[in-house]
């Protein structure tokens, strides 16, 4: 994603987010090239300190400025690369076939995107290994929610909580289980679709650990209880390379 620096400059002093509502800080400073494009932004976090960010992984969506993960854009890029290359195998074969391409100029051709397909296979290891430790935070986050929430509820129902502070708490968790179970369940989605590309790598994902929410959250449970069936919709690929 490219964005010039005309874009970005409007959100100076203002909140970054990330696509699942999480703020990360506020946007402080802008690099860009001679070709007016945002090469990386400063911000300020929560905490008072500085981090930088690439400006591909920028994305403007009205009046919000988000943050989008960085696995998030690779998987991306992959899927793109992925539907290229064996679009491009395939006519080529279909084209060799019919007699329109010579062998020799067809097996150049062929090695080219067969080298582009041995790219990819490592490509993917890579992105579903940063996938699976992604999904140990984010299901160690959500055990971490569930654990306070429980709390909550005892020390609420033991007297120890006001009705006021409890309902506040109780709200900022729920946001943040729905905001982590939306990320974990985008993550399941691309990793399902990796794994189906080759059906004998097991899926490198952790198991799925019940997220609890108050009977006044339904909203939270219906986030969390969604498949993957039902955001996954891309057919079982495999790809046959030929031998020579």
């Amino acid at each position: 994603m490219i964005t010039s620096l005309e874009q970005v400059r409007k959100f100076l002093g203002k909140q970054l987010q990330d696509p699942y509502g999480r703020t990360h800080g506020k946007l402080i400073g802008i690099t860009a090239n001679l070709r007016d494009e945002t090469t990386a932004v400063g911000v300020e976090t929560a905490n008072g300190e500085f981090a930088q960010y690439p400006g591909e992984q920028l994305w403007i969506n009205g009046e919000t400025l988000t943050l989008v993960p960085a696995w998030k854009l690779d998987a991306e890029e992959f899927r793109k690369e992925f539907d290229i290359v064996t679009r491009r195998l395939k006519a080529l074969d279909e084209l060799f076939s019919v007699g329109d391409i010579q062998q020799d100029i067809y097996e150049d051709l062929r090695k080219q995107h067969e080298d582009g397909i041995n790219e990819l296979k490592e490509k993917r290891r890579t992105l579903l290994d940063a996938l699976a430790r992604r999904t140990g935070v984010l299901n160690a986050q959500l055990r971490e929610l569930q654990t306070y929430l429980a709390s909550n509820k005892m020390l609420h129902a033991s007297g120890e909580f006001d009705d006021a502070g409890y309902r506040s708490a109780s709200d900022e968790i729920n946001t943040g289980l729905v905001r982590t179970s939306a990320e974990r369940k985008d993550i399941e989605a691309i990793t399902t679709y990796l794994v189906r590309l080759d059906p004998t790598t097991p899926i490198a994902i952790s198991p799925h650990q019940e997220t609890a929410t108050p009977q006044s959250q339904p909203v939270a449970t219906q986030a969390q209880t969604t498949t993957v069936q039902a955001t996954t919709r891309e057919p079982a690929l495999v790809l046959h390379v030929k031998e020579k």
